[in-house]
């Protein structure tokens, strides 16, 4: 398969690197600090498993059509990224969003009807230039966005399977953007503001409560608008908690390089969807508010 990875940062670079061992031809669109060293050196993965690929890495979009755009960049950058890559869009390409937070799928609903939902629970952080850390093996799911089936997302799923990325086909893959946006919405701004591992938040009652009570609002926000889920989100909270207990979250590692956070396309999203059909989520404001207000402290710096 013929798959374009656009924003390749760690997650991307992961799924690339692991396509391109398979056999897949990929190219991998990234900051040109990263193209450099994977050109020169090659894409290099250490942790779960240690290997290194020589995939086509460039800064921007290629002319060619290809069958599948991976969209790994960070939320705020969704927009400007297909606007940049939309001449490659063909009418045989398939857009698979594996971001985080809410709205991504929409944005790319723009440009082609052939659009896939995908939520990934594997690690991955950018070690250096040119080198990627697996930190955990995780589950993929992803789907005909908002619902439905088509058998492209069966043939992604089988080429995916193929390259060591274990995925699951869902006909109701916006129900899971929801529950890791749920997920996400708790866990993210209090593990960042209190920085702590995710595990500190599990073992703490006073934090679990909390943390529940925040995943309880934005389910009533997300019932409200038809979402019916398939596993509960606070049972999803809990796994994710006990299996991530070692990790200090992505929005934490944000803030700590004084970079911008994705809290507006999680908390803020919740929010935005409350407030479209008449309800509140003061939990939800309450945490984007405060991260809004570290990011403008560590960015300051």
């Amino acid at each position: 398969m013929e798959i374009c990875i656009l924003g390749a940062g760690s997650i991307g670079s992961l799924f690339g690197a692991l396509l391109a061992k398979a056999g897949n031809e990929v190219t991998l669109i990234g900051r040109e600090e990263h193209v450099k060293a994977i050109n020169e050196k090659g894409l290099r993965i250490v942790g779960v498993e240690e290997f290194t690929v020589y995939p086509k890495a460039v800064t921007y979009a290629p002319e060619n059509e290809p069958d599948l755009i991976i969209l790994a960049t960070k939320s705020y950058s969704t927009a400007h990224a297909l606007s940049c890559a939309k001449h490659c869009i063909g009418k045989k390409t398939w857009i698979l969003s594996i971001q985080n937070g809410l709205g991504n799928e929409d944005l790319a609903l723009k440009y082609t009807k052939n659009v896939l939902g995908g939520i990934t629970t594997n690690g991955a952080m950018l070690e250096e230039w040119g080198v990627v850390r697996w930190t955990g093996k995780g589950i993929t799911k992803i789907g005909v966005y908002p619902k439905g089936k088509n058998e492209m997302a069966e043939k992604v799923a089988r080429v995916f399977n193929n390259a060591g990325i274990e995925t699951q086909v869902s006909e109701n893959i916006i129900s899971w953007k929801w529950v890791k946006a749920l997920v996400n919405s708790a866990i993210n701004p209090v593990g960042a503001l209190l920085e702590v591992k995710n595990g500190f938040l599990l073992e703490n009652e006073y934090l679990q409560a909390i943390l529940m009570e925040i995943v309880k609002e934005g389910c009533r926000v997300a019932m409200q608008w038809g979402i019916e889920f398939e596993e509960h989100p606070l049972e999803v909270l809990i796994d994710t908690l006990e299996r991530t207990k070692d990790n200090y979250n992505s929005m934490l590692q944000d803030l700590k390089r004084g970079k911008k956070t994705e809290v507006d396309y999680i908390n803020g999203k919740i929010v935005e969807y409350a407030e479209n059909i008449g309800l509140s989520a003061p939990m939800n404001n309450l945490l984007w508010s405060l991260i809004k207000a570290k990011e403008h402290l560590t960015q300051s710096k």
